[in-house]
């Protein structure tokens, strides 16, 4: 069917402004078209010569389903596309668990077919045709999938996202696998739990917790996780390996509550992948600790540093359990330091302690006063009397440094024991954000002491995400001014404004921190090593009165080399769920040590066009660049 071409009379008289502007068009001037699914597309305007709106409806239907396969094979299913409209040219469709799509909208479902953002977020994007069937890769059994369907007309047009909910049925499991589970060394505050699979189990998922567990409800629905057997399979992997277990294991479980049922929750993996149902049968109850007479706690505080305290607390005999924490001196008064141990319910954060803590309180302030605090009680749940010890944080010594002198030279390589000692594309070590966790949180190389950065740490040195326009936007011109911004450097927060200019050719100027004493210059730019991408940062110290605007560093005669600090960062790309590596050259990929729920976590990346501090799946394997701890 021929297209019909409507001009209309509105676009008419606009394309009647437009075309002399056209002619008078300067270097800089630019259009920016901005879709419903957040993405940006800027054009120059003296590359524009009309432009026109298609009128005509076309057919871009799609009528696909998914059933089980025939033959029952477990995990396997059978997709149809079927017929497909008469303007359908090319057809894309990705798989997700529903829980994954059940709170996306149409424009957020669309993002999800970019390749720049698939490949962020660890989704794969198949292709289809219309009229043919498809075996779907494995699936887990019993699991809920939603595929997304995208359809394209002749002219790469994308359509409207057509959705297939589906569930993949139980099936059967591969062999006979089982576990047996045997408790021993019972105590008030733990136990030993020894994990024996038979001969059919390829690997397993375990996680000990209260049988009775508010919390964990709220924490899954706060995270989006369907139901507990998604939530042991997400978080129940060795620690070591951030894998499933495998062999018989032996774990001894400590801190725990007097008196309480625990559940050991298993999920079993069998020959072929597939999950076998939640175990939750092994269950055991600690036995009751302390006694009647008063209970109390005594603290010690030793190791006092500048933003650092080791404090000891340790409960006398007739403790069942104890709480504690700590607070600035002056901001509680001791009833009300009381009411929040005694009556606070129990969190990660504010736990019931049953044996001595020694805890390194870590990010305080310098110079400042702080009252350690415990609570304790007896067997029959009666509180003692409040233990406290005050102690002061040392005063600063050292002169501040601009952030980028706690960044890295290089990256860290794929052991995790050392850096590498080039900016080549292929040379750095790929870790999951787990991984990255395991091996590079805290390390020591070559006598320095390293760490991985925190998502505040990171936004020192790049902006956090901003749509739409990131404040390091390489190929547009901007001028972003007195932008307030709040960082981690060196263990301190730092509030400042900041200001951004570009001229889209490559390059962007800042002047960061005005308003505290590491006010510097910044220049953000994309060269070439050896053909691939490297991002070069340079940063210059600068004197307070502040006497330059951002256009005074935007030249290149500013920049002398004369207490310059450099840092370049390789486009590594990064490895996906398949093991493959994508964006390689192009792009670079940076975890931070701060996740972003279950399956996200924070990092720092960069393309052709832009850099900012962003999130990506937390399975997707990238680069890790350590930064210097402030000693």
């Amino acid at each position: 069917m021929k297209r019909s071409l409507l001009l209309l009379t509105l676009l008419v008289g606009f394309l009647g402004l437009f075309r002399p502007a056209v002619a008078q068009a300067q270097n800089g001037e630019r259009m920016l078209l901005y879709t419903k699914s957040g993405k940006v597309i800027p054009y120059r305007v003296q590359h524009l010569d009309s432009i026109k709106f298609l009128t005509d409806n076309i057919d871009l239907a799609l009528h696909p389903q998914i059933a089980p396969r025939p033959d029952g094979a477990t995990g396997a299913m059978k997709m149809n596309v079927g017929a497909v409209g008469q303007n359908v040219r090319r057809i894309s469709y990705v798989l997700l668990e529903t829980h994954q799509t059940a709170k996306m909208d149409e424009y957020q479902s669309l993002r999800l077919f970019d390749p720049e953002e698939a490949a962020r977020t660890g989704v794969q994007i198949f292709e289809a045709e219309g009229n043919m069937q498809y075996d779907l890769p494995s699936m887990q059994r019993g699991y809920s999938y939603t595929a997304l369907f995208l359809p394209y007309d002749e002219l790469g047009c994308p359509g409207d996202v057509t959705r297939v909910r589906f569930t993949v049925p139980l099936g059967s499991l591969k062999g006979a696998p089982s576990i047996q589970v045997d408790f021993s060394e019972v105590q008030g505050n733990g136990f030993k739990a020894k994990m024996t699979p038979n001969g059919d189990v390829k690997g397993y998922f375990f996680l000990c917790e209260e049988t009775n567990n508010p919390a964990r409800n709220q924490k899954m629905q706060e995270l989006g996780i369907p139901d507990l057997k998604h939530y042991i399979v997400q978080f129940g992997v060795d620690p070591e390996t951030g894998k499933p277990y495998e062999g018989v294991k032996e774990k001894t479980f400590s801190e725990l509550k007097k008196n309480v049922e625990y559940t050991l929750y298993v999920v079993l993996i069998d020959a072929e992948g597939q999950y076998s149902d939640l175990y939750d049968t092994f269950k055991v109850i600690t036995k009751p600790k302390g006694t009647s007479e008063t209970a109390s706690c005594t603290i010690e505080v030793t190791e006092i540093t500048e933003q650092t305290a080791t404090i000891i607390t340790t409960p006398n005999v007739n403790t069942s359990a104890f709480r504690r924490s700590i607070f600035k001196k002056g901001t509680k008064t001791e009833e009300e330091m009381l009411t929040y141990l005694r009556d606070t319910p129990e969190t990660a954060q504010l736990p019931f302690y049953t044996e001595p803590q020694t805890q390194v309180w870590e990010g305080l302030d310098p110079a400042t006063t702080y009252v350690a605090v415990a609570l304790a009680r007896n067997a029959d749940d009666k509180w003692g009397p409040l233990a406290r010890k005050e102690f002061t944080t040392k005063a600063p010594q050292v002169e501040p440094q601009i952030p980028l002198a706690y960044v890295a030279e290089y990256n860290l390589n794929q052991d995790g024991d050392h850096l590498v000692s080039t900016q080549a594309s292929d040379v750095s070590g790929f870790f999951s954000y787990e991984e990255a966790k395991t091996k590079a949180l805290k390390t020591t190389i070559d006598g320095v002491n390293y760490h991985l950065p925190s998502q505040a740490e990171w936004m020192s040195i790049i902006p956090l995400d901003k749509i739409p326009i990131d404040y390091i936007n390489f190929a547009v011109a901007y001028d972003q001014t007195d932008i307030s911004e709040t960082v981690s450097v060196a263990g301190k927060e730092v509030t400042s404004t900041n200001d951004y200019h570009a001229a889209g050719d490559g390059i962007v100027y800042a002047l960061r921190y005005k308003g505290t004493e590491l006010v510097s210059a910044w220049r953000y730019e994309l060269i070439s090593n050896d053909g691939d991408r490297l991002l070069k940062i340079t940063a210059r110290p600068l004197e307070t009165p502040l006497a330059l605007t951002v256009e005074d560093i935007a030249k290149a005669s500013f920049w002398t080399g004369e207490k310059e600090i450099v840092r370049q960062f390789p486009a590594s790309g990064m490895v996906t769920s398949s093991g493959s590596v994508v964006q390689k050259g192009s792009d670079g990929y940076f975890w931070s040590a701060t996740d972003n729920g279950p399956f996200y976590a924070w990092g720092m990346f960069f393309t052709d066009s832009s850099s900012d501090v962003g999130r990506y799946m937390s399975r997707l394997k990238c680069s890790v660049r350590l930064f210097i701890n402030a000693e």
